[in-house]
């Protein structure tokens, strides 16, 4: 397709893999009781994010429509992948 530029795995990759390091587990699951280990995850993994989406290129923002609608369902893959990596 002419004119398509797809967000760089790279770019997806990096911010995830910064969030992951950046965001910590216990904090994230702070007030949320020791055996609801899931919400703990969920938690964490929206606060990882959330913080890889701040980190994204804002250029991709004027380059393609739709970041705004589908960069976080593009960074939740990512970053499981990358923290199961």
């Amino acid at each position: 397709m002419t004119g398509f530029a797809p967000i760089p795995d790279h770019d997806l990759r990096s911010a995830a893999a910064e969030a992951l390091r950046t965001v910590d587990l216990r904090e994230a699951g702070a007030g949320i009781p020791d055996n609801n280990k899931q919400a703990q995850l969920k938690v964490w993994m929206d606060m990882v994010v959330a913080r890889a989406a701040e980190l994204m290129p804002t250029a991709w923002e004027k380059r393609i429509g739709g970041t705004d609608i589908f960069r976080s369902g593009h960074l939740n893959a990512v970053a499981w992948s990358v923290f199961i990596d």
